[in-house]
């Protein structure tokens, strides 16, 4: 009996006992359903994707890998587990892949038996034969309905999806823990925008969106801490004693030392004595908006001296924004611990921040116009437009009044290089750092120029259809806060809706597209920059 449908699954064996492989279905994306072998991994389920196209590794990450990333095997993102990749198949997945065998089974003997009766038949004039219904072949889909979170491994390019907080890239096997949380912060960041875009006659619904963007800050970040809390108390040795339930410890700096302690590990080690002030200080905060509506209650007035008993607390963007950038830096830590990385060393709780004094100009900006725009250039990570930290910029001035910094940051925005909203913030205004900004003060400050980058960029990039920003970055060879500003300043000529604006960390997009009249639009700013 010839079956043909099950020989077009055959990957070996033989006619009479076959070896066949059937492909796993997926989303409507393109993802693989998979699921954890550890039982323990709750909630096991996550979707694996494919590699971003042209990916390169930086150098510096292949330290956090855990496995060669694109060989076969899996790591399961919330425990660490790696086994085969057939481990990882979803058991409805393996059911449905019997169905389809078994359906061409099913068919092919049909065919076969029809072909037999229809011979017979044609030679009776007393027996006719009309074949039966074929069923119709089942179709495995994705049936996953919970809200799922999308990320690309940093270190290896590999996208993917899962339901809770990932600790590790199922495919390379690094923590990915920071990624994670840089995500849940992006998505606050949306809160806060939202929030500041009401006019002033919205007020109460800004301060609601704002309060509900802190609390989630806190929420996000103690679940994040309990999640590598639990993964480091699921892999002690065996035969270690009971763990007394976290409860709520990590909502307290004191308690979740405490706990991390116990494996002598610090995860709040690198931030000063102000900063650790200033977390504490929020984290009391969100209890007093979460649970008082906001009014300030006599414990809060403890650990905030100038507020008044039964006002509202008061809370602005920049508070939330500096929140979450503490809670990053923790978070950070931790990732490193678990990727077995020597970590920085503990803050020294006395020094001193360094600060910049205001004398020195650039173009027709105000000595104190100078002096912000070079403190703001200094102390990019990333060279990427931004929301500037109040809290910081107010901390490094000391000598500068409240009127002092509004009149530098007006000073800025006048000549382009930032812009300023006026509608939550009551002290100063939100200032927003434009691509204009680097390109002016990176010569100044940096020791570098953003515009003899660009000139090395364009060649590299002329000769893409499809361009990898990352992969552009492994390709030129420059630190990151040399590359952004160069290629952000190509960027401003490529046609809009051409660029990507899927969200990926340290880069101002993940990809661009390049045609004709955007390669004519580079050219002629390579003449302009050369001229």
């Amino acid at each position: 009996m010839k079956m043909k449908r099950l020989e077009k699954m055959r990957v070996g064996g033989t006619s009479n006992k076959m070896q066949l492989s059937i492909p796993s279905p997926k989303t409507p994306d393109g993802r693989v359903y998979r699921y954890s072998p550890n039982v323990d991994a709750h909630p096991r389920h996550f979707v694996l994707g494919d590699r971003v196209a042209a990916f390169v590794t930086d150098p510096d990450k292949v330290g956090r890998m855990k496995h060669a990333p694109g060989t076969p095997g899996t790591v399961c993102p919330y425990s660490g587990f790696r086994a085969d990749d057939a481990e990882f198949v979803h058991p409805d997945d393996r059911k449905a892949a019997i169905k389809v065998v078994e359906h061409a089974a099913l068919q092919d003997m049909q065919d076969a038996i029809s072909g037999m009766l229809a011979g017979v038949a044609r030679g009776s004039k007393s027996l006719t034969y009309k074949p039966g219904p074929r069923r119709k072949r089942p179709r495995p889909r994705f049936g996953r309905r919970d809200l799922m979170r999308l990320l690309i491994c940093d270190c290896c390019g590999r996208d993917y999806g899962v339901f809770a907080i990932a600790l590790f890239c199922p495919d390379c096997g690094a923590p990915n823990l920071a990624l994670h949380f840089a995500r849940e912060v992006d998505l606050v960041g949306q809160q806060v925008q939202l929030a500041e875009a009401l006019g002033k006659d919205r007020q109460e619904l800004a301060y609601r969106l704002l309060g509900n963007a802190h609390e989630d800050v806190l929420t996000a970040f103690e679940a994040t801490l309990k999640v590598a809390y639990a993964h480091r108390i699921q892999n002690r040795p065996s035969g270690a004693g009971p763990v007394k339930p976290a409860g709520n410890d990590f909502q307290n700096i004191d308690k979740g030392r405490k706990r991390f302690g116990e494996f002598s590990f610090d995860p709040f080690a690198e931030l000063n004595a102000q900063e650790l002030a200033v977390l504490s200080l929020n984290i009391q905060k969100r209890h007093l908006i979460g649970h008082n509506l906001g009014v300030v209650d006599a414990k809060f007035v403890q650990h905030a001296k100038e507020a008044k008993l039964g006002e509202t607390v008061e809370l602005v963007a920049a508070d939330v924004r500096s929140f979450a950038a503490l809670c990053c830096k923790v978070v950070r830590r931790i990732d490193d611990m678990l990727a077995g990385l020597p970590l920085p060393s503990p803050a020294v709780q006395d020094e001193e921040d360094a600060m910049i004094s205001p004398t020195e100009t650039i173009g027709d900006l105000s000595p104190e116009g100078t002096a912000v725009g070079k403190w703001i250039c200094m102390t990019s990570a990333d060279g990427l437009p931004g929301h500037v930290d109040e809290d910081s910029l107010v901390k490094a001035f000391p000598s500068l009044s409240t009127n002092q910094l509004a009149e530098a940051t007006a000073d800025l925005a006048e000549d382009g290089y930032v812009s300023l909203t006026h509608l939550i913030s009551q002290r100063l205004p939100r200032v927003h750092v434009r691509e204009d900004l680097f390109l002016t003060f990176d010569p100044h400050c940096m020791g570098s120029d953003p515009v003899a980058d660009a000139l090395q960029l364009i060649p590299l990039i002329l000769s893409k259809d499809s361009v990898d920003v990352p992969a552009l970055h492994a390709e030129s060879g420059m630190p990151l806060r040399r590359f952004n500003p160069a290629v952000g300043l190509i960027l401003s000529k490529i046609g809009e809706g051409r660029v990507s604006g899927t969200w990926i960390q340290g880069y101002p997009t993940p990809y661009f597209l390049v045609v004709d009249s955007d390669r004519v639009a580079i050219k002629r700013l390579a003449r302009q920059l050369e001229g």
